[in-house]
């Protein structure tokens, strides 16, 4: 089930967009699911209330909040969310690159683009719908991936902190799943020994620390100084690659 979001003041606009994008799903045989907003307030509140999307169909210019700003408090909870600007003004595409936009599309709409960057948008999100599979008191269990904000290794227990707060655990070596997330090519930092960080939820970088933010908290985490180099490296190539460089 894919989870779209559209917010558009523009009521003719939004309801030709929701078209659109339900004959795309089923052309493609996608399950959609879509709720639709008139302001960005209205947007961030019902994200930050715990429901996700997917992917969000936003426009720039809308009179109680304007695009960009409801992109900046929506990336304060969801970092990996995908968001596709709408609007039929350019001037603010640099500013777009602050919030870290998929894509952008010009009104009146394309229709040719619009198909093909859904379809982009789709086969992002199908590559990030992964899952860690672990075991517990003789339980599986799994995570998706995208949820998990890093990895902590303490006493031979290794430890999965959630975006939404909860914590799992199970008995193992944090190499192993080093290893195990390498092979599906998730894109995590083995910051030291006892951490491995998911990317999306990475805030900064300084000397010797990484700032991890999650529903506007921010965690601070140490860096072994014999990785430090290698994880600059790392998060200069993951940025240039999400930006599309």
């Amino acid at each position: 089930m894919l989870r779209v979001a559209i917010c558009d003041d523009d009521f003719l606009f939004t309801g030709m967009l929701e078209k659109t994008l339900r004959l795309e799903a089923e052309s493609s045989g996608i399950e959609i699911e879509i709720d639709v907003f008139f302001d960005g307030v209205m947007l961030e509140k019902y994200i930050r209330q715990g429901n996700i999307f997917d992917l969000i169909y936003l426009d720039i210019e809308m009179s109680q909040q304007n695009g960009i700003e409801a992109a900046r408090h929506i990336r304060e909870t969801d970092k990996s969310v995908l968001l596709i600007y709408i609007s039929g003004y350019e001037q603010y595409l640099k500013e777009l690159f602050e919030v870290e936009p998929f894509r952008f599309l010009s009104k009146p709409l394309d229709h040719s683009k619009f198909s093909q960057y859904f379809q982009e948008a789709y086969l992002r999100i199908s590559e990030n719908n992964v899952y860690y599979q672990f075991n517990f008191n003789k339980e599986i269990k799994k995570v998706a991936l995208k949820d998990v904000i890093y990895f902590e290794s303490r006493n031979r227990i290794v430890h999965i902190y959630l975006r939404n707060g909860e914590e799992e655990y199970f008995y193992g070596k944090l190499n192993d799943v080093e290893n195990e997330l390498k092979e599906i090519n998730q894109r995590y930092l083995r910051i030291h020994q006892s951490y491995l960080v998911n990317y999306d939820y990475v805030r900064k970088m300084n000397f010797s620390n990484l700032i991890i933010e999650n529903n506007g908290t921010q965690i601070t985490l140490q860096i072994s100084e014999d990785r430090q180099k290698k994880i600059r490296m790392q998060l200069c190539d993951l940025a240039s690659r999400k930006a599309g460089v």
